[in-house]
Order: structure tokens, then C-alpha cells, then sequence
């Protein structure tokens, strides 16, 4: 009966001309009568189809809408008119389709014939969407999404997408933050179809709730984290549904998507195993906060969190504020945090080791062999970041200070030994399942022994004339356990004037009540003592004040 009726629906069509624009439209009452007079049917039925055919065809925008408020058909041009009749012809015949059986199968298909299915999705939900502009297109397809934010060092941690969605949207990126969508899997529900009703509908609480299980699925998968052991986490931010054509090939439609961003706590064992993921896994990408909000890196990766910028209402300051915000994933808190606190290390192991509030540092009271010694030098060196020329086959180097020890190597037994015997001094030394070790304190208070050091400048360049001039400041190798420090020279420039006052520190005494000397000391602490490149070499100190005189510390030569 249904394809009788649309048949005799075709006979009736109004027709438009494929040349010089000539039609003509038909009353919908006339396609009522047609249908009830044909047919052995009430004409409510009649009435029905009618309303049904034409909804379906005014959705395909093919009748004139000025003809069709008038209560006629008349279509928009011919074109119009074949693409209805295509779609009626082919509902009229039951061994019709518009795609052949098979085109819409997703298993073991290829991406030839995913993109098919894409782009014809793409096309009607596009105008579906661009139609309803400035108001509220229904969605069809809905995403519950976990995201998590690893930041470190003012950096976030992306992953790369997996779909080919840059070759549609030019403005869309190709990595996105760590996470993914709900599914199945997530949610402990043994009902399969109130679960896939869930997952596919709005405003899901039960879905909303499993959240946090798709963010530990999501890292394990993507960043090969496991949650506890490595990492625990809190919610940061939820965002307002947020709406797009939008799908992962082929599954695009107008979909609307509930978003819970998760802030990531590491723990070490978290902390370094991302690290070894990072440097295996090509996919896992930092971006700046800067970058982040910007929405691309320098060489051109593009960040794709519109969802996150619609949640700021698009207040790019506004959302990068809030990312600085955020305490870094993983901080490596020492467990010795002194203030105004020094420690230098001797390179002989019969000298003492001073520690204690700057300027009045004192030797601490430790009897260590000369292989201890040479224990807590390395773990020195590589809680300082001092670069080693060499290093022993059963070490690995980690950020923050940490070494790490192959199983039963010799060191091993005597790291846990020494950090034990040190336990309770201001040299404490962590120990993490008897792999990982460090020594825990801040490392801006550890030194090295100034005869490790010297201060070299040009006779030319002090006899010249030169506003600035370069001076060196050189540290050379030491051995240690862990293998040897490679020795590090720097260039500085001064002003001629500040490097010759040095010089006189080095050929007069001063005492600390002079005002020039201490004038010179205050010069020093403004300026070179606080570069970066200078602080990085573990000199205590260039200038400072002893048995009431006023040294300049380090060998000096001039050349």
C-alpha cells in the first residue's frame, strides 16, 4: 500500500521546466484527492502521507517555501525537482536504495569507504547545522569526554588525534589534550540497551558519573599510566555542553559533547615513567601554556580545545590565567627545604663539608670513606644538573636529582647503607624501593669547592677601552662515584670599571667596614652573582666576607 501511495504521488508532482524556467504548482488539497479517490483509505491517511512527503521534501529544500505557505507544491527549479523524484522513486520501489546494502557496514572497511560515509554525513549534517545559525540546531550524536591537564614547567601535555578531521576543518587541530569519550567499558551496568541509551543520550548523569573511569582508561592507553601507582587526580573544570558537527571518520554528526577536565597529581613512579613514554612515543607532544592558548606551536602542531575557549567565552587572558594557576603534575618536593642555608662540598673526602645558615656555615660532624664520599659528590653533581663526561653502566639519570639502579648492582647496596647512616644530618638521601635515589635538598644550596674553580680576564681587555669586556669563570672535571663531571666554562661581561675594582680585591686587603670593598661586594650580589649561568656552576660565591676582610675567593689570572 505505502508504495502505491507514493506512486500515485509522483503521477501528480508539480513539474518545472529543464530550460527557460516555465512550471507550474499543485494544490496539496489536489494530492489528498488524488490519493483518497485512488485509494481504498479514510483521508486522515490520505491527509497523513501527504504531510509526511511534503515535511521530508521541504527538509530537502526543494519546494518553494512561498508556494508551500499558500498550501501548493511548487519546486525551486528543476534539479529540485529530479532530486525529489529520485527520493520518491526510489521509497516507491521496494528494491531501491539510495546506497548500496553494504555501504553503511563499518567493519573491516576501507578509508576510502569510511571518507564515503564521512562525506555524506558531512554534507546533510553541515546544512543542517548552518541552517538553524543563531539558534539551536537539534544534535543527533552526543560525547561524554574526559580530558586531563598534565602541566609541567609551564608546559601541557597533548596527544595526537587520530582522525582526519584537519582535512575538512582547516581550523581544527590535530592534537588534543590526554583523554577521550565514554564508552561501554566505563560504565557497570549489565543492561546493554538502557547503557547504549545512556551513552546516546543528553544530560546522562549515570554516563557523566563514570567520567573518571574513562580518564583512567584514557591514560593508560595514551600515556601508559596507571592510576594510583602513578598518578592520582581531581576534577578541575567542567564545561557548559558544547555542540559541533563533529566525529571521528565516520561518525560525524551534530554532536553535542559534556566535557570534565581532570587535574593529574604524579607521583615519581608516574612521573618517570611518562618521561620514558615521551621520549618512545612520538604522538605525546608539550605544548606552552602560551602555545596552548594561542592554539598552535611555532612549528605549526595545532591544539584543538575549542570547547575549553567557548568555556572562557573565549578569553584567551582569561583561560591562560587560570592554566598558570594550576600547580605543575609533579613538583619533586625535597625533604630538607632549609632557608638562607648553604652546603659545600670538598672534592678531597678528608676535608670537611660545610652546611649551615649562609656566612655561617660549619663542618658537620660525618666520618664517610672515600668511597661514601665519592657516593654523596656524585649524588651532588646530578641533584646540582652538573652535565658528566661519563657515567657508570648501572645508572640511569632522572630529572630532579633522582639516579636510578639496576637490579643488585654493586652501588646499590651501598646507597642503602649511606642513607641510612645520613638519615638523620642534613644530607638526606630518598630511597625509592631501592632502585631510585637522590639526595633531597634544595639544590640551590649545594656548592662545590672553590678550588674546583677559577677567574681568568684578558690584560688587553683591562688596559683597553671597552665599556664591557669578558671575563671567564672556569670549573674543571672531578671524578665521583656515578662517573666523571665534565668540567664548564662561562663568559660573563662586566664593566671595565667593576672588573678592575675585582682585580683590587685581589691585590689588597679590605676590611668588611671599608666602602669601597663593601660597595664592590654589593655590586657583585646585584648583578653577576645572580645570573643564571653563573649560579648553575655551584660556586658558592665570587666575593665574601671572612675573618672580618672582604676576598675575592677564586685563582686569578690575567692573560
Amino acid at each position: 500500500m505505502t508504495t502505491d501511495l507514493i506512486k500515485t504521488l509522483l503521477q501528480n508532482l508539480p513539474r518545472y521546466a529543464e530550460e527557460e524556467g516555465d512550471f507550474y504548482s499543485v494544490p496539496r488539497e489536489a494530492l489528498i484527492d488524488a490519493l483518497y479517490h485512488q485509494h481504498p483509505l479514510d483521508r486522515a491517511v490520505a491527509e497523513n502521507t501527504v504531510a509526511l512527503i511534503e515535511n521530508l521534501l521541504d527538509t530537502l529544500a526543494v519546494l518553494n517555501t512561498t508556494y508551500l505557505q499558500k498550501g501548493e507544491w511548487c519546486f525551486v527549479s528543476f534539479p529540485a525537482q529530479l532530486l525529489a523524484m529520485s527520493i520518491l522513486t526510489a521509497l516507491s520501489d521496494v528494491e531501491s536504495r539510495l546506497f548500496t546494502p553494504n555501504f553503511w557496514n563499518t567493519q573491516g572497511i576501507s578509508n576510502d569507504k569510511r571518507n564515503q560515509q564521512r562525506d555524506s554525513l558531512r554534507f546533510i549534517e553541515n546544512a543542517r547545522y548552518e541552517h538553524h545559525a543563531g539558534q539551536q540546531a537539534q544534535a543527533i550524536r552526543y560525547c561524554y569526554v574526559a580530558w586531563s591537564i598534565i602541566k609541567l614547567d609551564g608546559k601541557i601535555l597533548f596527544y595526537q588525534r587520530e582522525d582526519t578531521r584537519k582535512r575538512y576543518d582547516k581550523t581544527a587541530g590535530d592534537y588534543g589534550l590526554i583523554g577521550g569519550r565514554a564508552n561501554q567499558s566505563d560504565v557497570p551496568l549489565s543492561d546493554k540497551a538502557a547503557l547504549l541509551l545512556a551513552l546516546q543520550s543528553p544530560h546522562s548523569e549515570l554516563i557523566k558519573k563514570a567520567l573518571p573511569e574513562t580518564l583512567k582508561r584514557e591514560l593508560r592507553e595514551e600515556a601508559g599510566l596507571l592510576f594510583e601507582s602513578h598518578y592520582t587526580f581531581k576534577p578541575w573544570r567542567c564545561l557548559k555542553p558544547y555542540r559541533q558537527v563533529q566525529g571521528t571518520a565516520p561518525n560525524l554528526a551534530l554532536t553535542e559533547y559534556y566535557l570534565d577536565i581532570f587535574q593529574i597529581d604524579l607521583t615519581l613512579e608516574g612521573y618517570l615513567c611518562l618521561l620514558q613514554k615521551i621520549k618512545t612515543d612520538e604522538r605525546l607532544v608539550w605544548f606552552s601554556i602560551e602555545d596552548m592558548v594561542r592554539g598552535a606551536t611555532t612549528d605549526g602542531k595545532l591544539a584543538y580545545i575549542k570547547a575549553l575557549y567557548e568555556d572562557f567565552a573565549n578569553n584567551k587572558p582569561a583561560l591562560e590565567a587560570a592554566l598558570m594557576a594550576l600547580p605543575d603534575s609533579f613538583t619533586g618536593q625535597y625533604l630538607f627545604q632549609p632557608q638562607k642555608y648553604g652546603l659545600t662540598l670538598p672534592i678531597d673526602h678528608r676535608m670537611p663539608l660545610l652546611a649551615g645558615v649562609l656566612g655561617k656555615e660549619k663542618p658537620l660532624d660525618l666520618s664517610l670513606t672515600e668511597r661514601q664520599f665519592a657516593i654523596l659528590l656524585g649524588l651532588a653533581a646530578q641533584l646540582r644538573g652538573l652535565e658528566f663526561a661519563s657515567v657508570e653502566e648501572a645508572i640511569t639519570f632522572h630529572p630532579f636529582g633522582w639516579i636510578e639502579l639496576k637490579p643488585h648492582s654493586s652501588l646499590q647496596s651501598e646507597l642503602i647503607s649511606l642513607a641510612g647512616m645520613l638519615k638523620e644530618t642534613d644530607l638526606i638521601i630518598e630511597n625509592q624501593g631501592d632502585i631510585l635515589f637522590r639526595l633531597s635538598i634544595i639544590p640551590d644550596v649545594v656548592y662545590f669547592d672553590e678550588s674546583l674553580f677559577s677567574f681568568a680576564v684578558k690584560c688587553a681587555d683591562l688596559n683597553g677601552v671597552q665599556t664591557k669586556i669578558p671575563v671567564t669563570l672556569h670549573r674543571a672535571s672531578f671524578e665521583t662515584a656515578l662517573g666523571k663531571v665534565k668540567d664548564k666554562t662561562e663568559t660573563f661581561k662586566l664593566t671595565l670599571e667593576f672588573a678592575h675594582k675585582l682585580q683590587t680585591l685581589t691585590t689588597r686587603q679590605f676590611s668588611t667596614v671599608n666602602d669601597e670593598a663593601v660597595k664592590i661586594e654589593d655590586t657583585y650580589k646585584k648583578g653577576l652573582h645572580k645570573e643564571p649561568s653563573f649560579l648553575a656552576l655551584g660556586l658558592r660565591s665570587l666575593v665574601r666576607q671572612e675573618a672580618g676582610i672582604v676576598k675575592f675567593v677564586l685563582r686569578y689570572t690575567s692573560t
